[in-house]
C-alpha cells in the first residue's frame, strides 16, 4: 500500500517480563515477537516504509534486524505512546497518506483484520481510526467511549477513568490509523496532564473531536488477536496459539502430525507433503523437512535440511546438519553441527557424529565408525 506507513512502537524495557532482555525480542514460535508486527507492515499490508521506535536496548533490537528494510527511530526517554509517535515526524515530513500503528507486543493481529480495519478507516473517510475488542477483563486497558451514532468520541486510560467508565468492556488495543497531516499537527497538541505524566497517543481523539474531524472505531472480531504480552504467561499462551496456527497450516498442506497437542514446530519450519511427525518431536530454526519422511518420537531436529524419504528413528538428535534422500538416523542418534549424511546412507542407533561426512550409501556403526557401502547391495537398503 503506497499511502500507507507503518509505526511500530516498541521502546518499553516490558518491566512485568522479570528480564534483563528487551521484551520485543522474547522468541515466540522461534522468532522474535516484534518480527510479527514487521512482518506484517512488509510482506502483509506491504506498507511504503516501515518505522520502528525503541529506546531500551536500542542497539540490540537493531542489531537483531539489521539487513530488514526498515528505519529506526530512537525514544531515548520512555515519556509515552505520544512522545514515541512524536519521534517519528521527521521521518514522515513528505509523507500525506495515512499511518498505521502498530504495537512490537501485540503479535498474534493478522492480515486480514489489518486490511479490514484499514478498509474500513477509508470507507468511513476518517481523520482516525482506532482497532477495538470487547474482553472480559478490561482490566489495565483504555476504555472506548462512543458517541451515540456508534462514533468515536473518546479513550480514557485506567488511571483516569471514573468508576463508570471502568464498567465499559470495549477496548483500546493501541492500533490506530490516522491520516500524516493530522498526526503531524496533532502530536504537537499532546501534553501530559493525567495520572501517569505521560503524553498519551490516545489524546488524539479528543485533538480530532474539538476540530470537528470525524473519528471511529472498528470491532476486532477474536480479542485474542490484539491481546498484547506483558508477562511470560502471555508469552506461553501466544506461544501456543502461534503453534496450533503453525500445525494446521502443515497439516492442510499434506503433513500427517499424529498428535498436535504433543508437536512443537517453529514458524520458519518446512515440511514436505506426507511426511509422517509422530508425538514429541521438536523442529527447530531453518529447518527443512522434504516429502515422504518419518520423524518418529521423541526427535529433535534443528537448523537442517532433510532431504525426501528419510526415517528419523525415535530419540534421535540432529542440529545444523544435511541429510539426503533414502536415508536412516538412529534410533538415539545424536548428529551434532555440520554433518553431511549422503543418500542411503544409514547412521546407526546410540551413534554420535560430528562434522563428519558420508558417502552414498555410507554404514555407521559403533561410536565414530565408518562402515564404506557393500557394493552387491540392492537398493540401497541397510541392517539396523
Amino acid at each position: 500500500m503506497e499511502d500507507i506507513v507503518t509505526v511500530i512502537l516498541a521502546a518499553g524495557k516490558g518491566t512485568r517480563m522479570k528480564s534483563e532482555m528487551v521484551k520485543v525480542l522474547h522468541p515466540l514460535l522461534g522468532l522474535p515477537m516484534l518480527s510479527y508486527s514487521i512482518d506484517l507492515s512488509l510482506n502483509g499490508i506491504k506498507a511504503k516504509k516501515t518505522i520502528v521506535v525503541v529506546g531500551y536496548q536500542a542497539d540490540r533490537i537493531q542489531e537483531m534486524f539489521k539487513g530488514v528494510p526498515i528505519e529506526f527511530v530512537i525514544q531515548k526517554e520512555q515519556l509515552g505512546t505520544g512522545h514515541a509517535v512524536l519521534q517519528t515526524i521527521p521521518s514522515l515530513q513528505e509523507f500525506d497518506g495515512s499511518v498505521l500503528i502498530l504495537c512490537g507486543d501485540v503479535p498474534l493481529v493478522t492480515v486480514e483484520t489489518l486490511r479490514s480495519f484499514i478498509d474500513m478507516y477509508r470507507e468511513n473517510e476518517s481523520t482516525l481510526s482506532v482497532l477495538t475488542a470487547v474482553v472480559e477483563n478490561p482490566f489495565g486497558y483504555g476504555r472506548v467511549l462512543r458517541t451515540p451514532a456508534g462514533w468515536l468520541e473518546k479513550i480514557v486510560e485506567e488511571k483516569d477513568a471514573t468508576d463508570e467508565e471502568r464498567l465499559i468492556r470495549e477496548i483500546n488495543t493501541g492500533i490506530y490509523c490516522v491520516k500524516a497531516p493530522f498526526l503531524k499537527e496533532g502530536l504537537r497538541d499532546i501534553g501530559k496532564e493525567n495520572a501517569q505524566g505521560e503524553y498519551y497517543l490516545t489524546d488524539l481523539v479528543g485533538i480530532a473531536r474539538e476540530k470537528d474531524l470525524r473519528c471511529s472505531a472498528h470491532k476486532v472480531t477474536d480479542p485474542m488477536e490484539v491481546m498484547g504480552i506483558n508477562t511470560r504467561v502471555d508469552l506461553a499462551m501466544a506461544n501456543e496459539r502461534l503453534r496450533q496456527q503453525e500445525l494446521s497450516k502443515l497439516m492442510l498442506s499434506g503433513v500427517t502430525v499424529i498428535d498436535p497437542l504433543n508437536t512443537y514446530v517453529e514458524k520458519i519450519v518446512q515440511v514436505g507433503r506426507d511426511t509422517i511427525i509422530y508425538p514429541f518431536c521438536v523442529l527447530q530454526g531453518k529447518t527443512k523437512i522434504g516429502e515422504r519422511c518419518i520423524i518418529e518420537p521423541h526427535s529433535k531436529v534443528s537448523d537442517s535440511i532433510i532431504g525426501n524419504e528419510v526415517t528419523i528413528h525415535a530419540n534421535s538428535v540432529i542440529t545444523e546438519s544435511t541429510i539426503d534422500e533414502r536415508t536412516s538416523i538412529g534410533p538415539f542418534a545424536h548428529l551434532r553441527p555440520l554433518n553431511k549424511v549422503k543418500a542411503k546412507a544409514k547412521v546407526g542407533k546410540f551413534m554420535e557424529v560430528e562434522r563428519f561426512s558420508s558417502g552414498r550409501g555410507t554404514r555407521v556403526r559403533g561410536r565414530g565408525k565408518k562402515i564404506e557401502p557393500r557394493r552387491k547391495r540392492s537398493r540401497g537398503k541397510k541392517d539396523l
